[in-house]
């Protein structure tokens, strides 16, 4: 069984609170991060993170950009953050939303399959 942890993640402010998951001693938005490092992907991260403090404050933004992609009949609410590479996917928690997984367009399918099964995990507890 996973130990999970939210951490609040500090650069994003807004009127909505972001937090990130963590799983089993590693916080999911940062390890993203890290494998994104000296890639070409470091400025759509940053601009993802822009996206998210946008959503933060309330704004709204193009579904070429921030996406609900919650099944039918699902309770809590599931999104995705967008750049031309690169995709976010969180959920809803009261007063904002926590940061679930991060992943490469190209992956997207095999993600959203993950990023689903950590979701039923956490919620689990």
């Amino acid at each position: 069984m996973s130990k999970f942890a939210l951490h609040k993640i500090e650069t994003i402010k807004g009127k909505q609170v972001f937090s990130q998951l963590e799983i089993n001693g590693v916080k999911q938005l940062d390890a993203f991060e890290k494998d994104l490092a000296d890639t070409t992907y470091e400025s759509e991260f940053k601009q993802l993170l822009t996206l998210m403090e946008y959503v933060a404050n309330n704004k709204t933004l193009p579904d070429t950009k921030f996406r609900d992609i919650t099944p039918k009949k699902e309770n809590v609410r599931e999104y995705e953050f967008k750049s031309k590479h690169l995709r976010i996917y969180s959920i809803q928690q009261f007063g904002g939303k926590i940061i679930v997984l991060g992943g490469y367009k190209k992956d997207q399918k095999k993600d959203i399959k993950a990023f689903r099964s950590i979701k039923k995990q956490f919620l689990s507890i």
